[in-house]
């Protein structure tokens, strides 16, 4: 096979990153299948390459005969003799054939599209595990091409599809811009892989932060959340272990330059980096960023209430009530905001009474109302917002102060006392003991008189001797 043939492979190998022993693989594929197309069998044939002399030669086995019937399997004594000067009918030889030379119109042409379709499997599955590897780590491209739903971005190799789902509404491109993306997954399929890039994934952010900030790459600063509203506004918590090192100022730089860089790259999305604590309120508040809150006050249902100055609610709020929502999310627990005004009229609701309640309530000594078999999770919350959070709390309410309770009619308190009857067991051990007690008490309290009357009688004869001494003398 002519010279050129490898040096084109050679060619093709390196410009489609592919191994050149498995563009061999390919050619061997490729010429066995031509040649059953040719002869209609290959049990008896190998593909030979050598790589010295940059050839490849189809060799197959024959058997040696006078008179040649399948060319296939057979060869003529005197073409065998040219091989092997002393071959004689009934020998099997060795055949190498040139198969430029060999192969006939419709066999080369079967080669041919083998050799196409081989390559362009191994290509695809190269650039498959090339950016599967990938996933998750930034990578820059151009814009190739837009359509209704989605931007198409020339990655080198292959090209990335940007989803309209996975771009900030702050973004606008024209043909040929640079575009900085997350590879979020990497799918295979009949046209090939598809890379689905992101610039909306929360891990878009982190990357980008772990770019602009040498403190993040290197772990001394660490990213505890993020929470993001593309095009609004996104939340970073961030801490560190070391307490020589400010989390938040490491983020931000010197006058805002680190953080600025990032800003731009997200096409000016506002960003509040703060720091993490495990403390509830001190995090509601730092979440809260960039208004400045006055007290944080934790709520019987797991949240908070951030009471700020009339002036500060609406930046606390946000526009749409994003920058609460993503506070929310930050902290992992709902945040309501109050203003002065309206968290004072809150203080004399039966709401504010619970919570305080529960604050100064010692759990641990006491019975969840939970464990009352029957107790529906409603009626329970009905009570706590009454200020009964316990089942010893709960036996000591009549059946007026039940009903008395917002939200527990007749018929819902009534059913509470029937579930204490049957589901609570009272000591009456503790009710003997008071019986025998009081019993003990007037006992000493009778024999106490008795000692008393005998001591007034004594003191009486006593007196009456005296005197009568007295008289005798």
């Amino acid at each position: 096979m002519s010279k050129n043939f490898f040096e084109a492979l050679h060619e093709i190998a390196t410009d489609k990153g592919i191994p050149r022993e498995y563009i061999e693989q390919i050619v061997e594929s490729a010429m066995l299948s031509a040649f059953k197309k040719q002869y209609g069998m290959i049990d008896n044939v190998k593909v030979v390459f050598d790589r010295e002399k940059n050839s490849v030669k189809v060799v197959s086995k024959k058997m040696v005969v006078k008179t040649v019937r399948n060319r296939a399997e057979e060869i003529s004594q005197a073409d065998a003799q040219k091989i092997v000067p002393n071959a004689e009918p009934g020998d099997d030889i060795e055949v190498e054939e040139d198969p430029l030379e060999s192969f006939g119109r419709i066999a080369a042409q079967t080669a041919k599209q083998v050799i196409i379709q081989k390559i362009k499997e191994a290509e695809k599955n190269i650039i498959y595990d090339e950016f599967v590897d990938k996933e998750g780590d930034l990578i820059n491209g151009f814009l190739q091409r837009k359509t209704k739903d989605a931007i198409y971005i020339d990655l080198g190799r292959t090209e990335g599809i940007l989803p309209a789902r996975e771009q900030s509404p702050l973004e606008h491109y024209k043909i040929g811009d640079r575009v900085k993306a997350l590879i979020l997954a990497v799918q295979k399929n009949s046209k090939g892989p598809s890379i689905i890039l992101s610039r909306t994934h929360p891990r878009f952010i982190e990357k980008l932060f772990e770019m602009e900030i040498p403190e993040i790459y290197d772990g001394v600063v660490r990213i505890v959340n993020i929470v993001r509203e593309p095009g609004m506004r996104t939340k970073v918590a961030v801490t560190s272990e070391r307490d020589d090192v400010d989390s938040v100022g490491a983020c931000v730089g010197m006058k805002g330059i680190r953080i600025q860089s990032i800003v731009r790259e997200m096409e000016g999305e506002k960003i509040d980096v703060v720091e993490h604590f495990d403390d509830r309120k001190i995090m509601a508040s730092n979440a809260l960023t960039p208004a400045k809150v006055v007290e944080i006050v934790e709520k019987s249902d797991g949240g908070v209430i951030a009471v700020v100055d009339n002036d500060q609610k609406h930046l606390a709020l946000g526009k749409a009530g994003h920058n609460v929502r993503l506070a929310s999310r930050l902290c992992g627990f709902d945040i309501d905001i109050k203003t002065e005004d309206q968290y004072r009229e809150f203080l004399s609701s039966s709401e504010s009474r619970a919570i305080v309640e529960q604050l100064f309530s010692t759990p641990s000594d006491e019975t969840p109302l939970s464990e009352l078999p029957g107790l529906e999770a409603r009626t329970i919350k009905l009570l706590e917002n009454g200020g009964v959070f316990s089942v010893e709390d709960l036996v000591e309410k009549s059946l007026d102060e039940l009903m008395s309770i917002d939200g527990i009619g007749e018929k819902t308190a009534k059913k509470i006392m029937e579930i204490i009857e049957e589901s609570v067991d009272f000591d009456e051990t503790e009710d003997e003991e008071e019986a025998e007690t009081g019993e003990d008490k007037k006992e000493e309290e009778a024999v106490g008189e008795e000692t008393s009357e005998e001591k007034e009688t004594g003191d009486t004869g006593e007196a009456t001797d005296a005197d009568g001494a007295v008289k005798e003398e």
